[in-house]
């Protein structure tokens, strides 16, 4: 073997990580540029006309009166976008490709936390996987969505939230709020954590809508009032009002009726399961660790799309994500995991390919009892652990 070959294969084995990291990013970067042209109806109908009037009323100034129903803080990004020489659909698809990354890496870094072993093998692991779950590279590349941003800010959220740095994580959450309402679905793990840990102050909560309106101050600036940046999430939720569920296999497959009706029940099922689970924590004293934060986390997010009408396909995208993260630290819940990628994977085919599914209802059910038993095991789990920790605290 020459000498320089020596050099050549040693430099791989000295820097076989970052060059694995390097391979993987080049790789996913790849496929995911296979799929940018490609114009689903989302896109044909609401991304590219939004583009368009932004280019062609003054960029910057037209968030005065912008078409659509997103954020301020998104259609900014749009705006600046505007400026640069490339076709609508690479500049748009780009940005929720660029956050694809960084979303990886967050979870990489919340993994790297919550383990003690192995910590840099399993960044690499949980960046590998990340970016390449079917849902992450098809919500971006492939439909041109923006989940992979407010998704990237919770699981940065969630991770200042266990080194205990609330006003960071307060500021990631009030960003997750700014590009998608759906962070509310892991609100109420904020809500539980205050109150059981009593660490941080009720007006952390502030920070949430404040740091809104600073991404929105663009938008204010060039003219749009206040109130209309707020408008826009009611406008969202009137959108499919008439709707009970939109290609997402959850109880409203199953139960059918009368929108105006299932609305009101929906929504109220829904607060009495967050105040059960309040009530019931409080009631068994349970003692909040790391692992039961994430474990609520991805529950809440599960349980909530499941029983809210309107919900879309994508809603338990930062779900999805979560539980993979917790079978990576934890090894437990897999058959959710597996259950709800699976799942996902099926509606976004369905939705992308327009292909005719006929067993929404079946689905539903069988994700109904997987819903159900991995609530029990929740439930019992976070007793059981807090059991064993009375037992050891008396014992000392």
């Amino acid at each position: 073997m020459f000498k320089h070959e020596k050099k050549i294969i040693q430099f791989f084995i000295n820097h076989y990580e970052i060059l694995f990291i390097i391979f993987i990013t080049l790789l996913s970067l790849i496929i995911r540029r296979k799929m940018i042209y490609y114009k689903t109806n989302d896109y044909i109908e609401f991304l590219n006309p939004w583009f368009d009037f932004l280019k062609y009323n003054g960029g910057i100034h037209a968030l005065k009166n912008y078409i659509g129903n997103y954020a301020p803080p998104y259609m900014t990004i749009l705006a600046l976008l505007v400026y640069l020489p490339f076709k609508n659909i690479v500049l748009i698809k780009s940005v929720s490709i660029a956050f694809d990354f960084l979303l990886a890496l967050s979870c990489g870094l919340l993994v790297q936390e919550l383990v003690k072993k192995n910590k840099k093998e399993l960044f690499i692991i949980t960046y590998s996987i990340v970016l390449f779950m079917p849902q992450v590279m098809l919500n971006s590349a492939m439909w041109g969505q923006c989940d992979s941003i407010y998704a990237t800010f919770i699981i940065l959220s969630l991770y200042f939230l266990i080194k205990n740095k609330y006003v960071l994580s307060f500021i990631l959450l009030g960003l997750a709020f700014s590009f998608k309402l759906q962070f509310i679905f892991i609100l109420p793990l904020y809500i539980i954590v205050y109150i059981m840990n009593k660490k941080y102050s009720i007006l952390h909560f502030l920070i949430i809508p404040l740091t809104y309106i600073f991404l929105c101050l663009p938008a204010i600036l060039m003219g749009k009032p206040i109130i209309e940046c707020f408008k826009v999430y009611l406008l969202q939720t009137d959108t499919y009002a008439h709707i009970l569920v939109l290609n997402f296999p959850n109880i409203y497959n199953i139960f059918q009726g009368k929108p105006e009706i299932f609305y009101t029940v929906g929504e109220l099922v829904t607060i009495f399961a967050c105040a059960f689970t309040v009530f019931w924590l409080l009631y068994k004293k349970i003692k909040l660790n790391n692992e039961k934060i994430l474990l609520l986390g991805t529950w809440f997010i599960v349980v909530l799309t499941f029983l809210l009408p309107g919900m879309h396909e994508r809603y338990l995208f930062v779900g999805e994500i979560l539980s993979v993260l917790y079978f990576i630290v934890y090894r437990k819940n897999g058959l959710l995991m597996l259950v709800i990628n699976f799942i996902s994977i099926i509606t976004y085919s369905r939705y992308i390919n327009q292909i005719s599914f006929d067993y929404m209802q079946l689905l539903s059910i069988v994700y109904l009892f997987v819903i159900f038993f991995y609530t029990k095991n929740i439930f019992r789990q976070l007793s059981i652990n807090n059991t064993r920790r009375s037992l050891n605290e008396k014992n000392i």
